[in-house]
């Protein structure tokens, strides 16, 4: 999962001090559960794993990496015998990664659940360096090596170590997930696949400094500055992916986590955490499920695991004056789609399910961004059920257009992409493949879907003077093919006649010969 960074995290504490929320209090949708362990001054979640949790608690007059298991009772310090301080950025099934300070020196750092278990992965003797994420298979961060800050990735030691910049100064990798790193370089937004030259730069126009903080599925979140304005963005792999998630009349905010297309991080305008579900509208506070005392909040990892969706960060408490970390707790559910794409008037079965039976029912908002596709406005999964499916109805279409469907459930959104093409002729057949002069054939045509209300016109040709075919055919409602006779006259000499199929969005060939 994402981390959330050393400069970022220097940064963000400008102030230290709180008398606990309730050990578990809920409010309206989400469950709010407090990890401050009961002693220091502060506590703060920098990232998340399916049921454990990594960030830093000032204890015992120092700040100790810290991990965990859902309570502030479960708090276990991973600050190594010999360290100085330490934090913790990142997580992933069982693995944590940070820093420790040593002799003065940072060093990244990876464990395995306990102070012991301490791993040091700073390559170079003399210099620092700090691991921000891991996926249980690499870890990410920087090492200073050379006067230049580098990106890098490791894969369980400090031998491991490969450099991801580009000779430049300034780099740093803050999120890893499926051999996929994202971070910055010289300040610009960027994603690489273990290696230097393998860099994809992400920074849009105008771009005055940005940088993916996590990655979630197809998803890499972050921030951009552009026109004086730091933006939470979102991209797909490429710069012009690029969508800017900040409210309308935000001047700053950060995206940090992502996951089953949701993101989490922080708005002005929401005065503390927020999500969002792709767009700058799907925008949703966090802040405002805290109790009146806790203050500018931020969201740093977001995890679902089909049960639960759970959102770590921390706010600032006001009564007791110190941050402390914060989980936002609320039922996981999933949309899914039978098919990502679809031909044009064919349709889609969508299924919202919930992770555990419910004695009451749960209702579903659903919505689409398109006028070319038809979604049910609700679904209800039954009491005792689990899962509940439905129809997308789709439109003709001329070219692709990719739609997306939304299902709602209180603040939770779920997302799914549907690609929607035209419903073109793919295959051609023969029924003889060959016939003599004079003998008829029949030609079958097939199209990549059902054809729907009023059948699929399609325009036929050929390039022979020996073969008849008629200029149109259609394919009637309900079907996916139609045939009909093609028939010849006498040649001299064999002839392949080439057949063609077409509308505006596509067409297909298939051939046949005539023999004497």
């Amino acid at each position: 999962m994402v981390g959330y960074g050393m400069r970022a995290f220097t940064r963000a504490i400008v102030a230290t001090g709180c008398s606990a929320l309730l050990c578990q209090a809920v409010w309206a949708q989400f469950t709010i559960v407090n990890l401050y362990p009961g002693v220091g001054e502060f506590s703060m979640i920098n990232g998340g794993a399916l049921g454990s949790q990594v960030g830093v608690a000032f204890v015992d007059s120092i700040s100790q990496a810290s991990l965990w298991t859902g309570s502030g009772s479960s708090w276990v310090s991973l600050n190594p015998q010999g360290a100085q301080y330490s934090t913790a950025f990142g997580s992933s099934s069982g693995q944590q990664v940070g820093y420790a300070s040593i002799s003065d020196s940072w060093h990244a750092s990876l464990w395995t659940g306990t102070a012991a278990s301490w791993v040091d992965l700073n390559p170079f003797p003399g210099e620092y360096s700090v691991a921000n994420a891991t996926d249980n298979n690499q870890q990410v961060g920087y090492a200073r090596h050379n006067s230049a800050e580098r990106a890098c990735v490791w894969s369980g030691t400090a031998a491991s170590w490969v450099d991801l910049s580009s000779g430049s100064a300034f780099s740093e990798a803050y999120t890893v997930k499926n051999g996929v790193q994202g971070g910055h370089e010289d300040f610009l937004a960027c994603i690489w696949r273990g290696t230097a030259a393998s860099k994809v730069a992400l920074s849009p126009p105008g771009d005055d400094g940005s940088a993916v903080r996590g990655i979630g599925g197809d998803q890499q979140v972050g921030y951009v500055r552009v026109g004086g304005r730091v933006r939470a963005s979102l991209w797909r792999g490429t710069a012009e992916s690029w969508v800017d998630l900040s409210p309308l009349d935000s001047i700053e905010s950060v995206a940090y986590d992502a996951t089953k297309g949701q993101q989490v991080g922080y708005s002005d305008v929401a005065s503390g955490a927020c999500l969002w579900a792709g767009t700058p509208g799907s925008h949703v506070s966090l802040q405002a499920y805290l109790p009146s005392n806790y203050h500018n909040s931020r969201a740093t990892s977001i995890v679902c695991d089909g049960i639960k969706t759970v959102i770590g960060g921390w706010a600032y408490n006001s009564n007791a004056g110190r941050e402390e970390a914060i989980l936002w707790i609320a039922d996981d559910f999933d949309l899914t789609l039978n098919k990502t794409a679809v031909a044009g008037q064919n349709s889609v079965l969508g299924t919202v399910s919930i992770g555990e039976p419910k004695p009451t029912n749960t209702t579903f908002s659903m919505s689409d961004n398109s006028s070319l596709v038809l979604t049910p406005s609700s679904v209800t999964v039954q009491a005792g059920q689990l899962s509940k499916s439905f129809q997308v109805a789709t439109t003709a279409i001329i070219s692709t257009v990719v739609t997306t469907i939304y299902a709602k459930l209180g603040k939770m959104t779920r997302p799914q992409t549907l690609t929607l093409i035209p419903l073109v002729p793919t295959a051609l057949s023969f029924t003889p493949t060959q016939v003599s002069s004079g003998q008829p054939t029949i030609c079958r045509v097939v199209i990549n879907g059902v054809a729907g209300p009023g059948g699929r016109t399609l325009s036929i040709s050929d390039n022979s003077i020996y073969s008849t075919v008629p200029s149109t055919i259609i394919v009637p409602a309900g079907a996916s093919s139609v045939s009909f006779p093609i028939t010849t006259t006498t040649v001299s000499q064999a002839v392949t006649v080439r057949v063609t199929a077409r509308v505006s969005a596509g067409e297909k060939t298939g051939t046949f010969r005539i023999v004497p």
